[in-house]
């Protein structure tokens, strides 16, 4: 079974954090030559603190990460309106070094008609929103499908096909020669949501570089099969097809928005929708049956969570939203530490079988 022969493909030894990094462990991106920290900063509207925390926080919080090994901070055009950007900009100033650095480009349905013109001009203003001449990582955030329904928009943008994407004129092309100028190093798509098929077809077609892909303990999909009672989006394995064809491969959505954080509410910082979500609450209850999983009392859910991303090589570098500190701290101990028991996989495997008991 997957979860099984999963524990026998990593085996590393544990290890606590350094005050200075030095316990952190990188890999490589994909066929890049990156070499990205396992816990990468995630500055989104999903824990909030590079768009709603104080300048002070901001910089002390980057500061303290990097100290701690983190050399990855991901963006976005979208969160906050443009104010992730606008705030980490100022704060990647007072660094003492450059980290690398990856924002997203999304776009409206209107925009499709000169792709070119529109993810440029967004790239563009990213740079100058962040203050840098150039971006290492720049990932697609539109979700992509087989059929396109025009004029069919979602929380991100409008939904492309896989001919936007690898056709004349689209998204490939269009980030090929953003390259070729110097305004971006790598570049890559997003599976989340969307259809698998379109992803797949991307990944064997396309030259990417890099995959921003759905993967937590909650639902696994983009990387192994699921039973049959699993009612959860399917991303048909994505996360295998990328890592064989060389792509690296950034986690999204570890903590489920926030319902694997073990808390019943979203932090105050939290204003990325969760609660509102009608998913969250049923992910809530399926976080609740994963205590077992937990070293010892003083483990979070959240670092059970994180844990179980890091068990699988094929993933690159795993994004934490964070909204204070010590959350840091938190996600950083993660790194080095031994995959599952055989036994605890195997209770794992029971729940995905039932839902989590909500089948």
């Amino acid at each position: 079974m997957f979860l099984l022969n999963l524990r026998n493909t990593l085996k590393i030894c544990a290890i606590g954090i350094g005050s200075s990094g030095e316990n952190m462990k990188y890999r490589q991106l994909g066929n890049t030559d990156i070499q990205i920290s396992e816990i990468g900063f995630g500055c989104g509207n999903t824990a909030g603190l590079m768009i709603w925390g104080s300048k002070a926080e901001r910089i002390k919080s980057a500061e303290h990460a990097m100290d701690l090994g983190i050399n990855y901070f991901d963006t976005a055009a979208t969160y906050g309106q443009g104010r992730s950007e606008e705030n980490l900009g100022p704060v990647l100033s007072e660094l003492s070094s450059r980290p690398l650095v990856g924002s997203k480009v999304a776009l409206q349905e209107e925009e499709l008609a000169d792709i070119p013109k529109f993810v440029r001009a967004s790239v563009e203003r990213s740079l100058s929103r962040l203050g840098l001449d150039y971006l290492d990582i720049v990932h697609l955030h539109n979700r992509v499908t087989v059929r396109r329904d025009p004029g069919k928009t979602l929380a991100i943008g409008a939904l492309l096909d896989a001919e936007q994407m690898l056709g004349d004129s689209g998204i490939q092309e269009t980030f090929e020669e953003l390259k070729k100028e110097g305004k971006l190093r790598y570049y890559g798509f997003c599976a989340f949501g969307g259809d698998p098929a379109a992803y797949h077809e991307i990944a064997d077609r396309g030259r990417f570089d890099s995959l921003l892909v759905f993967y937590n303990i909650l639902n696994p999909s983009s990387d192994r099969f699921m039973p049959d009672n699993f009612t959860q989006h399917d991303y048909g394995q994505i996360l295998s097809k990328a890592s064989e064809k060389g792509i690296g491969t950034v986690i999204l959505r570890v903590l489920e928005a926030g319902a694997l954080s073990g808390d019943a509410t979203p932090h105050e910082l939290n204003q990325g929708g969760p609660s509102s979500d009608p998913s969250y609450a049923q992910n809530a209850l399926r976080a609740n049956a994963l205590h077992f999983l937990k070293k010892d009392d003083s483990e979070t859910l959240a670092q059970v969570a994180i844990r179980f991303a890091l068990m699988n090589p094929k993933v690159s570098t795993v994004l934490v939203g964070f909204s204070e500190l010590t959350q840091i701290n938190e996600a950083v101990s993660c790194v080095g530490h031994e995959p599952f028991t055989q036994t605890q996989l195997e209770q794992l495997e029971n729940l995905y079988t039932t839902d989590f008991g909500l089948a």
